[in-house]
């Protein structure tokens, strides 16, 4: 028989695919049955190869073990590291006090004027400070009131390094007090000061005005770059005046947040360092030690403390672009996830006020920030995916946790928040994918907490991006949880509850039967809230209602039934609302436009019934209760 010609292999293939359909069944058949005839396999091989395609997809795919997938360790090591041109890890110490200042400040002091400085400032040391010598080779500086407030003039007034160079000096031995002897690096001379106010005082000052001083000094406008900052280090002596007193003042204040217990000084530090981020180009070193501070401040301290150092973080990935944004990110995402592990008091208030932050940073960078996530998602869905077609414990019992609906609710918002303007859409398939395999694997009524943030994830990702994610299945299924009511009351409320599974004692409490049913009414309210004037409300509707008649048919409950009762009569209410407006149409099912602009001036407005009821219930809060 010939080669077919065009015409009939084109006919063929179109209209004898069960013959193509059969030779592919008959292929792998005839692969082991030459094979076995030629020698070319021996029995083991052959057996194992049945059991292979005999073997369900499910178990044959698995490579990994549940262990192999660590949500917080998806990224290199190296991203948590700012690597910088310039700057060095000199050690910490005293500045000498006897140089001059090249040039003077900005170049307008001549060498006569700093003669004029140092006989001013020699002056001020003989009168205003008391030396005492402890030993042979020390010498004890004492700094009182008066003595500052000279100190302070020369600052202000005529930008004196020298004068500077003295308070950075007694500022250090300030922020070290009681962790070091006063002048350990310098053995030469001993920083004290006289009493409490000038301790404060000397504090204040230098953290307020030495930034002043230093871009007097250099030339530098208040809205200097890095760029600007790094050029400074070629060979330019008026940098190499200043350079290390503005390290001395980074060191300083570095340690004096590490160290400090009021929370107020704290803050206030953290607020001062924020004005010098630029100038922290020329010391990589301090940089990394700050990122690494700020995020650990950010992760556990209190509100005002930790929102002060996120504003650091993200003025640093600001600044510094690419290469302080990993760091940034890095660290507090690993963090973040860390401490999440840890139960908390306060953490259902605590972890969305990190989570936006993290969010708010994430929305600087969307290419950086898309690449991380998709890493971070991927490794989500492996998971789950690993732990639907095994039901491996371990695998389970990792997604069963709050490390992994944190990450989770992390990348909802993040995608909620940029998905306008951004293409997310890859992401957003993705991330509603894995929100399904979740509550598809926990389905049991001691899994109402996560359910339910399922069911919000969906709802909060479909309402930022307009696109119609079904829900009412999820929700309806939680009607079907066989409850009694024979349990008391519990006095303690669903929130109090730390872990996603609930115990078995609570599933026949009052308590538990009332948030099923409360939360079902307020995640298909905010569902249909969002589709009430779409054109399809009725169809969208109506299974829904009908099951929720069903269930107020067998209820004994008799408040919860009024409960019922309104929600569906206000969800009919508006059915036949959009019903009617749709029989008054005269555009046609397939005009798009018409379609999408449907009853937009009432959805506007937001007099409509439904709208009313709806901002009724998220007053109310009916299912607030089981919100994690």
């Amino acid at each position: 028989m010939g080669k077919l010609g065009k015409k009939a292999r084109k006919f063929a293939k179109k209209n004898l695919q069960s013959v193509e359909k059969k030779n592919r069944k008959q292929k792998p058949f005839l692969k082991r049955k030459f094979a076995k005839r030629d020698g070319r396999r021996d029995a083991e091989d052959e057996e194992e190869e049945e059991k292979m395609i005999e073997q369900p997809l499910k178990k044959r795919c698995i490579e990994e073990s549940p262990k192999d997938i660590v949500i917080d360790a998806v990224f290199d090591k190296d991203e948590g590291v700012v690597v910088l041109d310039g700057g060095d890890s000199d050690s910490d110490g005293y500045l000498a006090e006897d140089s001059a200042v090249v040039n003077g400040t900005q170049g307008k002091i001549s060498e006569t004027e700093l003669k004029k400085q140092s006989r001013k400032l020699a002056r001020l040391n003989k009168k205003k400070l008391v030396d005492e010598t402890d030993s042979d080779t020390t010498k004890r500086k004492v700094l009182s009131g008066s003595a500052l407030s000279s100190f302070s003039n020369l600052v202000d007034e005529e930008q004196s390094v020298q004068a500077l160079t003295s308070l950075l000096n007694w500022y250090r031995a300030a922020c070290h007090y009681g962790h070091e002897p006063s002048g350990i690096t310098s053995p030469d001379i001993c920083y004290d000061i006289e009493d409490s106010e000038t301790f404060a005082n000397v504090m204040i000052f230098v953290l307020q005005k030495a930034d002043h001083t230093f871009r007097s000094v250099l030339g530098l406008s208040g809205s200097a770059n890095k760029e600007k900052v790094l050029k400074l280090n070629n060979n330019n002596p008026k940098w190499d005046s200043v350079k290390p007193l503005i390290k001395s003042f980074f060191r300083s204040t570095i340690h004096l947040v590490k160290q400090a217990a009021d929370l107020e000084i704290t803050v206030f530090a953290l607020a001062q360092l924020r004005v010098y981020v630029v100038f922290f180009a020329a010391f990589p070193d301090l940089l990394n030690k700050l990122i690494k501070l700020s995020v650990d401040l950010w992760v556990t301290g209190q509100e005002t403390l930790s929102h002060q150092a996120f504003l650091i973080l993200k003025d640093i990935s600001m600044v510094f672009n690419s290469e302080c944004f990993d760091a940034c990110f890095v660290n507090m995402y690993k963090a973040f996830l860390h401490d999440c592990d840890i139960p908390k008091a306060n953490s259902e208030k605590r972890l969305p006020l990190l989570r936006d932050s993290l969010v708010e940073l994430c929305s600087q960078d969307m290419q950086k920030s898309y690449t991380k996530a998709s890493v971070s998602i991927t490794q989500l869905a492996k998971l789950l995916k690993m732990a639907l077609a095994t039901k491996n414990k371990e695998a389970v019992e990792k997604i069963h946790n709050e490390h992994y609906t944190s990450c989770l609710d992390l990348w909802v918002s993040f995608i909620a928040a940029n998905i306008q303007g951004n293409d997310l859409q890859s992401l957003l398939y993705t991330v509603i994918q894995v929100i399904n395999g979740v509550a598809t694997l926990f389905i049991g009524p001691r899994y109402l907490l996560l359910r339910v943030k399922c069911i919000q994830w969906l709802n909060h990702l479909s309402r930022a991006s307009g696109i119609f994610i079904p829900i009412a299945s999820l929700v309806l299924d939680m009607l079907e949880y066989k409850t009694t009511n024979d349990g008391e009351k519990q006095k303690k409320k669903l929130e109090a509850v730390s872990t996603v599974k609930l115990p078995k004692n609570w599933l026949k409490s009052q308590n538990f039967q009332e948030q099923c049913i409360f939360s079902v009414i307020e995640l298909l309210a905010n569902h249909f809230a969002q589709w009430s004037f779409h054109i399809s409300f009725p169809e969208l509707a109506t299974i829904s209602i009908m099951r929720l008649k069903k269930f107020n048919e067998r209820s004994t409950m008799e408040g919860l039934k009024r409960v019922v009762k309104r929600f569906i009569e206000q969800v009919e209410l508006n059915i036949e609302f959009v019903q009617m407006k749709r029989d008054e149409a005269a555009f046609s099912p397939n005009d798009q436009q018409a379609i999408e602009t449907f009853l937009q001036l009432e959805k506007r407005s937001k007099t409509a019934p439904y709208t009313q009821y709806y901002q009724n219930i998220v007053d109310k809060g009916l299912g607030t209760k089981v919100k994690k």
